[in-house]
C-alpha cells in the first residue's frame, strides 16, 4: 500500500488479538493472530456506500467472502472490488464494529484449534462478532 492519505484500521477481536493477512502460499486468510499492529494488520478503508466498505490489505487485494463450501472465509483474494468485498459496518459501541458479509452473514472469529479464521458464519451478531477499531491516517 504505497499510496498516501488514505484511513487505515487494524481489527481487533474478543481474544484481544489482532486481524491479520496470514500468507499461506496461495490463499491469504484473515486470522485473529497479532499481539501487535503491524503492516499486515492494517487494512485501507474504501467507503463504498452508506455503512458499507471494502477494505484493502498490504498485499493490494482487497478482503472478500471466499466460498470454500461449508465454509465462507474471509481472505485478501481480489484485485478489484466486487459484491463479495462489500462489508456493511454497524457500530455496536463506543470504537467497535460488527461487518455483515453480502450473504448477510456476520464476520465472526471461528475457533479452529491453534487458529482463528474470520469468517462469514453468524446470522446474528455475538460477541465473537465484535471488532474494536483502531484507526489511523497513512
Amino acid at each position: 500500500m504505497s499510496s498516501s492519505g488514505y484511513i487505515a484500521i487494524a481489527l481487533q477481536a474478543d481474544d484481544g488479538l489482532y486481524l491479520s493477512r496470514i500468507n499461506r502460499g496461495s490463499e491469504n486468510p484473515i486470522e485473529a493472530a497479532k499481539k501487535e499492529i503491524d503492516v499486515f494488520s492494517k487494512f485501507r478503508v474504501v467507503t463504498v456506500g452508506p455503512q458499507q466498505i471494502a477494505l484493502l490489505a498490504d498485499n493490494g487485494l482487497y478482503l472478500s467472502r471466499i466460498n470454500r463450501g461449508a465454509t465462507n472465509p474471509i481472505e485478501a483474494a481480489k484485485q478489484n472490488v466486487d459484491v463479495f468485498c462489500l462489508f456493511t459496518v454497524a457500530n455496536v459501541g463506543p470504537n467497535k464494529i460488527t461487518l455483515r458479509a453480502d450473504t448477510g452473514l456476520y464476520l465472526s472469529r471461528i475457533n479452529r484449534g491453534s487458529i482463528n479464521p474470520i469468517e462469514a458464519a453468524k446470522e446474528r451478531p455475538d460477541v465473537f462478532c465484535e471488532f474494536a477499531v483502531t484507526t489511523s491516517f497513512e
